[in-house]
C-alpha cells in the first residue's frame, strides 16, 4: 500500500437521495485514492434502503450509522472507535453546515474539507432554532480548525475561510467527470429550454428563475423551464409559477438519473443557477461539459465556477430582470451561444478530478505520522 489508512467522514455518501456536490466530491476523491493504494472508510448517515456497511465497486468501505439530523452527535460519541476498528492513521472532517469538530476529539492528525460556510444564507432555508444552530455551529469554525490543513474548491471559499484566521486552507480544487458527456447531436439542443439542476431549496432562489421567464415570455413565447431535483420548496415554487401565470412553462422533474441529468444538459440551451451561495458550482461545469452555458448569481462559489461573459453571465443575487436580460442575449443571439458554448466546453475540460486527487493526497501525505 502506497498510501495509508483514512477515515473520511461526510453527512451523506452519493447513493443517499439527499446527496448533492459535496458527496461527489468526496465519492471521486476516495475512488481515486483507493486505486492509488490507500485503505478508504467513508462515515455516514443512515437512509432508508441503505446497507449498514457496504464496500463501494470504487474499492473504499462506506459506514452508514445515527440519523439524519443528529449524526454529528454520532459522531462526537464514536469518532475514536471507528479510528481504532479501521486502524486509520488520518481523518477528512468533512464538514457541511454543522461541524464535526474532529481535530478536538480524533486521535490521529485531522484534515478539515470545508466546501463553504452558509452564514445569514441559512436563514432563508431553515426556522429561526435551526438557523440559529447552524449559524453558532459556523461561529466555531476557527476555534476548532485554526490550527488544522483545511481544503477548500474554490477561491472565494479560500479567501473566506482565511479571513477568519484559518492558518493554513489549501485550494484542492473541484472536478467533474465527463465520461458521457460532450456536446449535443446536431438538433438535440431545444432553443426554447431553461435548465435548473439541483436541489430545490429557498436558499437556492428558484424563485428568482420563474420570475425571469415570466419577463421574457411575451419576447419568447415558448421558452420554458425545468427543474431537475429533489427537495421541499416545489410547492411554493408551483405556486409562484401560477400566480404569474406561467404554471404551464415550468415543470418539476424530481430526481432524476445520470442518464437523463446529461440529456438534459444537453438539450438545454442555458443553465441557470439563482443560488445565494455555493461551495463551487459543480453543476455549470457539468453543464459546460455539454457546451451548455450558465447564467448563475454572482455570489461566492459560483462567481469561481462560471467565467462571466466567456462561460455564460454572473448576475446580482435575486435580480430576476437582469437573470431575464442575460438569458434573453443568449436566447436572441444564436452566434453568441454558440461562442458560449464553444467556450464551456473548453472550460469544464480543464476541470478534472484527478488533479483534485492528487492536490487531495498531497495535503494527506503531508499530514500523515512519520511511520
Amino acid at each position: 500500500m502506497t498510501g495509508g489508512r483514512v477515515l473520511w467522514i461526510n453527512w451523506r455518501d452519493l447513493d443517499n437521495p439527499q446527496g448533492g456536490g459535496a458527496e461527489v466530491h468526496a465519492h471521486e476523491v476516495l475512488a481515486r485514492l483507493a486505486l492509488r493504494g490507500w485503505k478508504c472508510t467513508l462515515v455516514c448517515h443512515r437512509f432508508t434502503g441503505g446497507a449498514a456497511r457496504e464496500t463501494h465497486p470504487a474499492g473504499y468501505e462506506i459506514r452508514r450509522v445515527g440519523g439524519a439530523n443528529t449524526f454529528n452527535f454520532t459522531v462526537y460519541a464514536n469518532l475514536r472507535r471507528w479510528i481504532r476498528e479501521t486502524r486509520s492513521e488520518i481523518v477528512v472532517d468533512d464538514s457541511n453546515k454543522i461541524v464535526f469538530a474532529a481535530p478536538w476529539l480524533s486521535s490521529v492528525p485531522v484534515v478539515g474539507l470545508i466546501h463553504h460556510l452558509f452564514g445569514k444564507a441559512i436563514h432563508r432555508e431553515a426556522s429561526l432554532p435551526a438557523a440559529l444552530y447552524v449559524r453558532l455551529s459556523e461561529a466555531m469554525v476557527p476555534w476548532i480548525y485554526r490550527k488544522t490543513p483545511v481544503m477548500t474548491g474554490s477561491p472565494s471559499a479560500k479567501a473566506e475561510l482565511s479571513g477568519l484566521g484559518i492558518r493554513e486552507v489549501i485550494d484542492v480544487g473541484e472536478g467533474v467527470d465527463l465520461a458521457g458527456y460532450g456536446l449535443p447531436e446536431p438538433g438535440q439542443r431545444d432553443p426554447n429550454l431553461l435548465l435548473y439542476l439541483g436541489r430545490v431549496k429557498k436558499y437556492k432562489g428558484l424563485d428568482v428563475l420563474i420570475q425571469a421567464l415570466h419577463l421574457i415570455k411575451d419576447r419568447f413565447p415558448s421558452a420554458r423551464l425545468e427543474v431537475a431535483g429533489s427537495g421541499d420548496d416545489s410547492p411554493r415554487l408551483r405556486s409562484v409559477a401560477d400566480c404569474l401565470g406561467i404554471g404551464d412553462r415550468v415543470r418539476f422533474l424530481g430526481r432524476v438519473s445520470e442518464a437523463e441529468k446529461i440529456s438534459l444538459y444537453r438539450r438545454a440551451s442555458v443553465a441557470l443557477n439563482s443560488s445565494l451561495k455555493e461551495g463551487w458550482g459543480l453543476t455549470s461545469i457539468e453543464a459546460n461539459g455539454c457546451g451548455t452555458p450558465v447564467i448563475a448569481s454572482d455570489v461566492p462559489g459560483l462567481c469561481d465556477s462560471v467565467r462571466d461573459g466567456a462561460t455564460g453571465y454572473l448576475v446580482p443575487f435575486g435580480d430576476a430582470a437582469a437573470m431575464a436580460d442575460r438569458i434573453a442575449r443568449v436566447l436572441g443571439d444564436p452566434i453568441l451561444a454558440t461562442k458560449l458554448q464553444q467556450q464551456s466546453l473548453e472550460w469544464a475540460r480543464s476541470h478534472t478530478w484527478d488533479k483534485v486527487a492528487d492536490r487531495t493526497e498531497e495535503v494527506l501525505l503531508r499530514s500523515l505520522p512519520r511511520r
